[in-house]
């Protein structure tokens, strides 16, 4: 019995730095090992104007063809997304500050904009 469980322990450990490289490699290539301090959702972060006024939310961010980030698409307006308006605006539209996205358009000019229609 004794000899099984040293045995087992043994082979654990062994096997402990493949299954490690195994992770960090994994099928599809290399992958990145990141703690939860350099993630953070922005799903519903307020988008502000230059004066801290409240404009909307980010609903989403929205892929190009080759899955690279294009545009925020921006939810305003409505009440418990009842009457809201979506529109997409490019990257560029938006800076962040920390803990909100402040906008370079007013919401004049975000309520010009085309609806997003999904």
């Amino acid at each position: 019995m004794k000899t099984t469980l040293c045995t087992t322990a043994l082979a654990l450990l062994l096997a402990t730095p493949l299954a490690a490289q195994n992770a960090e490699t994994g099928d599809a290539g290399p992958v990145t090992s990141r703690d939860a301090t350099y993630l953070k959702s922005i799903e519903d972060i307020d988008v502000v104007s230059a004066d801290g006024d409240k404009i909307g939310e980010v609903e989403e961010i929205l892929v190009d063809a080759d899955g690279n980030p294009a545009a925020f698409l921006i939810e305003f307006g409505g009440w418990f997304d009842l009457g809201d308006d979506d529109v997409a605006v490019p990257l560029e539209a938006l800076t962040y500050d920390g803990k909100n996205y402040v906008s370079k358009m007013t919401e004049e000019q975000l309520q010009n904009l085309q609806p997003w229609d999904e």
